[in-house]
């Protein structure tokens, strides 16, 4: 008898196998896009294994029906339409039935087979699909409105889905009432400081804030990471450093793992390590955050939001702690036109969109109310953080790095006019970590935007003077040639991203074709004078050294081997 049936004829390893589903399932969908989410969680009480002790993959048991697929209730096709739509998805997942209310990608489809499903659609009913649209609510019924209905563009054109209302924002943005410091707490240390606490430093600006604290100070530098022990977690963050080539003699004495979630209830700390913590840390530079933009905001909050408020409230108890907050010129609302964004609290709020936005906008807001409550805080909002104008390195897990590659392997570029203010991800750190061991200022807010925003087309020409034969089209131009190769199965560092693609514009996340924002720096600048941190402008030079850096990573082909590539085609 197999594994999964003994589990099926016991009825309290059955309902716990199927509560067990259900809670990876969201863990699942609060870390990864939905289309990433798998479709299928099988439970076993062990793997099988090989004499060597590798697991015995062949002899896994096969995914049938009832292991752990959809949440939503069987409904049956309606119309005609639905009745023909569901038939499609059947042959194409190799399904019996298909629930007009399920999600497309609970029933086992993922982001190549819906434009597979999409290319079907329109052989079918001579309509181009909204992929964007598509992935937002990716059921038979939503599919069927979009058919039935194309012409309209109101039935397709609902509002942001991976954001919320403003109310909900502002809701969330008032400051519990327990998080004030405690009335024993001892006064905030104004350094030099002995133990500084860092979260996110696993990431990649992490690693960079992390080198700045150990090059900038004496202190023994905490980090809040995930991991089953002290040990495990310093060994994460040294490597995360080694990755960008920043470790130095003598980190490991200085670097203490702390073994923690951000996104748990008194930071996944167990009651004593959050004393001890508490007791011991004499300022907190908070730099975690999921900055994925195609994560809806219910799944960002509880790292994002919630997360920061664990922080503040870590701040308060045995001594209280300034925190040093790492936000983003993403909190000011989207405009047309010019419009110009002082160093100031936020206020507005409407114009803010998507998940992550929304998600900094409310934690942002959050650090102004715990300055007001004597939580000395102090917040930097950087423009899209890029590589180091120092060596080039630079992370590959970001929007537009994804957008150069995937148009390199498109041969093709999207002519939008749109202006990005790129920081170097060294100067953001530096700036950060001398101001903050320099303790709070009276002002408690810092724009870091870049010395020079450029304009997308401009770095795309960049690219073309690199070497890379790409061609440049007009916007509906290139989202039909991108869709096409994805529904051909090509490979292509955009497929994940299509929720923020349709077929006449992008999502609001990527940005309103013609709008220039100013972001005013004038206390930052007075805050750095005389300490030599100056931000290089994103120009040819500077930008090529990315390039040389993602080709000696291998994340980008060499420009010789896409030009063969492009003429093979």
């Amino acid at each position: 008898m197999s594994s999964t049936r003994q589990l099926a004829n016991d009825p309290l390893s059955s309902s716990w196998a199927a509560g067990f589903r259900s809670t990876l399932r969201a863990y699942a969908r609060t870390h990864l896009p939905e289309a990433m989410v798998p479709a299928h969680f099988v439970v076993l009480p062990e793997l099988p294994k090989l004499p060597n002790g590798k697991v015995d993959r062949g002899s896994l048991p096969a995914l049938t029906g009832d292991e752990g697929g959809a949440d939503n209730a069987y409904v049956a096709p309606r119309t005609s339409v639905e009745a023909q739509l569901a038939r499609i998805w059947q042959d194409l997942l190799g399904l019996s039935t298909v629930g007009v209310e399920t999600s497309f990608f609970d029933l086992g489809g993922d982001s190549l087979t819906v434009l597979q499903m999409a290319a079907q659609v329109r052989e079918v009913y001579d309509v181009r699909l909204d992929l964007r649209r598509m992935f937002e609510d990716p059921t038979v019924a939503q599919l069927a409105r979009m058919v039935s209905s194309q012409a309209d563009p109101a039935v397709t054109g609902a509002g942001n889905p991976r954001g919320v209302g403003t109310e909900e924002m502002r809701a969330d943005a008032v400051l519990p009432a327990d998080i004030v410091p405690d009335e024993d707490a001892l006064p905030a240390a104004t350094g030099p400081y002995r133990n500084v606490l860092l979260t996110g430093g696993t990431g990649y600006t992490g690693a960079f804030l992390l080198r700045e604290l150990l090059d900038r100070s004496q202190a023994d530098v905490w980090v809040l990471v995930r991991a089953d022990g002290p040990e495990q977690a310093a060994r994460r963050v040294l490597e995360n450093l080694a990755e960008y080539d920043l470790v130095r003699d003598g980190d490991r004495e200085r670097v203490i793992g702390v073994p923690g979630d951000t996104g748990r209830p008194y930071l996944g700390l167990s009651r004593e390590d959050h004393h001890r913590v508490a007791a011991e840390v004499e300022m907190i530079i908070h730099n975690a955050a999921i900055s994925s933009w195609i994560v809806p905001y219910a799944k960002i909050k509880p790292v994002n939001i919630l997360g920061a408020q664990e922080v503040l409230r870590l701040a308060c108890r045995s001594r209280i702690k300034p925190v040093h907050f790492i936000s983003t010129t993403g909190v000011y609302p989207g405009h047309l036109g010019e419009r110009r964004w002082e160093e100031e609290p936020l206020t507005e709020s409407d114009g803010v969109v998507g998940g992550y936005r929304q998600s900094k906008w409310v934690a942002d807001s959050l650090m102004t109310a715990a300055r007001e409550r004597g939580i000395p805080t102090q917040v930097y909002r950087p423009g899209a953080i890029t590589g180091s104008q120092v060596t080039g390195a630079c992370a590959t897990e970001t929007f537009i790095n994804h957008l150069i590659k995937g148009c390199i392997q498109l041969g093709a570029y999207l002519d939008y006019d749109l202006l990005l203010d790129l920081v170097p991800v060294d100067y953001c750190a530096a700036s950060v970590v001398h101001l903050a061991l320099g303790g709070v200022h009276a002002e408690p807010v810092f724009n870091l935007p870049s010395s020079r925003p450029a304009g997308m087309n401009e770095l795309f020409e960049l690219i073309v003077d690199f070497g890379y034969p790409l061609r440049r089209l007009d916007y509906r131009d290139w989202y039909q040639e991108l869709s096409a190769a994805l529904e051909r199965g090509e490979e292509n560092e955009m497929r994940y991203y299509l929720p923020l693609f349709g077929a006449d514009r992008p999502a609001e996340e990527v940005g309103f074709a013609g709008a220039k924002p100013e972001f005013a720096a004038e206390k930052l600048h007075e805050a750095l004078a005389g300490s030599g941190i100056e931000c290089r402008p994103v120009d040819r030079d500077l930008f090529h050294l990315y390039l040389q850096y993602f080709v000696s990573t291998g994340y980008l082909p060499a420009p010789s081997t896409a030009l063969d590539q492009t003429r093979s085609q």
